[in-house]
Formats: structure tokens, C-alpha cells, sequence
């Protein structure tokens, strides 16, 4: 079969934390080989003893630019529980052990296993296009996207820009409450240029497609996304303290607010609370135990027959758009449905997503095999939060101190 060749048109925009990598450097517009081979993946290398100290030193690492840190490690090879700063900078409070924290991006996790749910159920066909099912949402000058690239970040489909939605400090205090339908997202962004020409043909990190794909998740049920996510996943694991909220802009139970530094006319700053907010797209709220054992339940294929669970770990052999040798897939694709995929330098591999709204940035990860697992929250005080820097030595302690 002939190469097939995709053209880079642009630069894609928000993005989130991505572990042990610098923020990569924007390819030229120019033609991309999309075969090649994929970058290795070790699995089988022997844990190192769990380091409470390497752990507590990586949580507190980063005083001047976060609040508060809480960390979970859980598995047959070590538990660990650590916390870090202060849930209120007002009152002096600690960060709260069960503390709940907003998700961000951590949603898409979800909306992918509703979505693979969905097609267990043929009530989807991830090679069909996108446009069978949502005929009047993309642009006609667009081609066939099928449903699956949405999902695993090869789509092709544009990203919205800061001129689209307000991404300063003031800004983001100004309208932290405004209402943003997933409608409106999808057709802000799509009338910014592709950043490549044909799906599946590269990867690229973005938002616009899980947009997409919870648009779709509501016309398949005739029910929103949240509700989905409530019946499928929340209620059947019994996931107590983890909400999916429409429109409720507080945190329930126990929490560490979260902060964005205003810039003040003196030119110094001021940490405001933005706690409260839209919850928008992505925005469930969870916790650590929560988290640990949805992933858990997803690794051991509680919610995913095995067709299914395969597309979890199914990462596509094409380039990464503005990939580089220093990140997760050096140079070549590290996401698959829902979750990426991170080798350490010890050569352990793990799995997992990270996630990041105004006041809150997190993750979760853990080996194939369950052995391990990591869950952590921390509060930013730079708007989104992609602290690579600490979300890298979170990582690096847990699984290769």
C-alpha cells in the first residue's frame, strides 16, 4: 500500500499536562510520511520500593506556584497517601486527605468509556463518520472524520484559540461563571484552519474532538453526557463522591479552594478564589479514592467488553504534530482511547490522563497491571495550571524514584 502523506495546516491550542516533556515546538507547514515505526514500549520491569520521602519532597516541590498538593498511591506494590500547603489561604486549613477536586480534561476518560460503551451496543460504529451521526455540526468542506479519531486525538479537527475564550487572570475571574454549550465550542473551533489534512493521519493533543463526541453521546441517548456518565459509570462502581454537574458552579464536601494570581496595578498580584465556576466541559468533580477505583475497575474490564478494552490501549502508529524526542512518544503517537501512554527512564510504563481546569490540575496513572497506582490534585495559581515541571516529579517519585 502506498505511503500515505497528510499536510500539517496549523498549530492546535490548549492543550494540557503532558509528564516528562517540554511543551513541543510547532512543526513547519510542510508533508508528513504517516508510516514508521512505534516507540517502544517496556512493561515488564520490576518496580522500585516505594519512597514516602522522594513522594512528600515531590508534593511540596513547588511552593511559589501552587497551594496545595494531594497525592494517592495504591496497588499490591505500596500505598501511600500525602498532602501538601493549605485547602484555604485565608484560615491556614490543611488540604483535606478525601478532599474533592475539579477534573478537567480527566472527563475525557469518561466520555471515552461511555462512548466504547456505545459501540459494544452497536449503537455506534467507530469507523463510520462522524457526520452520519451529527450531520449538521461540521463544516460540508470537511472529510469523512470517523468517530474513533475523535476519541484517540487524530481527527484533524481545529482547536479553539485565546481570541475565542478569555484566558488572562482577569478575564478568567470576569467570566468564570458564563455558560459555554458544547454547540457553541464546536463551532468556534471549526471555523479555525485543520491543523492537518487527513484523519487518523497524525496525532495531535486537543479538546474540540471529546466535544464532539459528548454532542454525540447525547444524540445516541437523548440524554446529556452527565447523565450518562452517572448511570453507566458513577452509580454502578459507586463512585459517592465523584458529581458530573451541568450547571452547579460549587465543589461539594470537603475541598482545597482553588486560586488564579490577579495582576495588580503596583505590579505585583493577588490570589483570587475561583473555586466557584461554570462547570462547563469537563467538568466533573472527584477524588482520589474515587479515581482509583474507576481506573481499576476500567483496567480489570468491569465496564468494557474486551473489544472494546482493547481500544484503550490501541495507541495509532502515525506521528505526533510537533512531536519531539523528549516526550512520551518521541516524536510518534503516545495517546489511545481515553488514556496515554508514558515510559520512565527506569523503562516502567504506565497508563493514565491528566487533567487541568482554572484552579485545579491532576491525573491519574498506573502500570498495565494494577500493581501500582497514582492518583494526585494540586491547586495552580497560574489559570491552567500545566505545571510539567511538578507533574513530572509526582510521576517520577511514585514510579521511578
Amino acid at each position: 500500500m502506498a505511503a500515505l502523506a497528510c499536510a500539517v495546516l496549523g498549530v492546535v491550542a490548549l492543550g494540557t499536562a503532558v509528564p516528562a516533556v517540554a511543551a513541543p515546538a510547532a512543526r513547519p507547514a510542510a508533508a508528513v510520511d504517516c508510516t514508521g515505526d512505534t516507540t517502544g514500549n517496556t512493561t515488564g520491569n520490576r518496580l522500585p520500593e516505594l519512597d514516602p520521602q522522594a513522594l512528600q519532597q515531590a508534593l511540596s516541590s513547588a511552593p511559589d506556584r501552587v497551594t496545595g498538593v494531594l497525592a494517592r498511591v495504591n496497588g499490591p506494590d505500596g500505598h501511600w497517601t500525602g498532602t501538601y500547603g493549605t485547602a484555604d489561604i485565608t484560615t491556614g486549613a490543611p488540604v483535606p486527605v478525601d478532599g474533592r477536586f475539579r477534573l478537567g480534561s480527566v472527563t475525557k476518560t469518561f466520555i471515552a468509556t461511555v462512548m466504547l460503551q456505545l459501540a459494544a451496543e452497536d449503537r455506534v460504529d467507530l469507523d463510520q463518520p462522524v457526520q452520519r451521526y451529527l450531520p449538521d455540526v461540521l463544516p460540508d468542506s470537511y472529510p469523512p472524520i470517523p468517530v474513533r479519531t475523535l476519541l484517540n486525538f487524530t481527527s484533524s479537527l481545529p482547536e479553539l484559540t485565546p481570541d475565542d475564550l478569555p484566558t488572562t487572570p482577569d478575564g478568567i475571574v470576569e467570566h468564570r461563571f458564563d455558560d459555554h454549550p458544547l454547540s457553541e465550542l464546536v463551532a468556534k473551533a471549526v471555523r479555525h484552519e485543520r491543523p492537518f489534512t487527513e484523519p487518523g493521519c497524525m496525532q495531535v493533543y486537543g479538546a474540540t474532538g471529546y466535544y464532539v463526541a459528548a454532542m454525540l453521546v447525547e444524540n445516541l441517548t437523548g440524554h446529556t453526557y452527565q447523565q450518562e456518565i452517572t448511570t453507566r459509570i458513577l452509580q454502578p462502581l459507586h463512585l459517592r463522591d465523584t458529581t458530573a454537574p451541568q450547571t452547579d458552579t460549587t465543589v461539594p464536601g470537603p475541598h482545597s479552594d482553588g486560586y488564579i494570581a490577579v495582576p495588580r496595578p503596583d505590579g505585583g498580584s493577588q490570589l483570587v478564589d475561583i473555586t466557584e465556576q461554570n462547570p462547563g466541559a469537563g467538568g466533573m468533580i472527584s477524588t482520589t479514592a474515587d479515581l482509583d477505583r474507576f481506573l481499576t475497575a476500567l483496567f480489570r474490564g468491569r465496564l468494557l467488553p474486551p473489544t472494546e478494552q482493547a481500544e484503550l490501549f490501541d495507541v495509532p502508529d502515525v506521528p505526533y504534530l510537533g512531536g519531539t524526542a523528549h516526550d512520551p512518544g518521541q516524536g510518534r503517537a503516545y495517546y489511545a482511547v481515553g488514556l496515554m501512554r508514558v515510559t520512565l527512564p527506569n523503562g516502567v510504563t504506565v497508563w493514565g490522563k491528566t487533567g487541568t481546569t482554572f484552579g485545579y490540575t491532576n491525573g491519574m496513572f498506573t502500570t498495565r497491571d494494577l500493581r501500582r497506582r497514582l492518583v494526585y490534585s494540586f491547586n495552580p495559581t497560574t489559570g491552567g495550571g500545566n505545571d510539567l515541571a511538578l507533574v513530572t516529579r509526582i510521576l517520577s517519585a511514585t514510579f521511578a524514584p
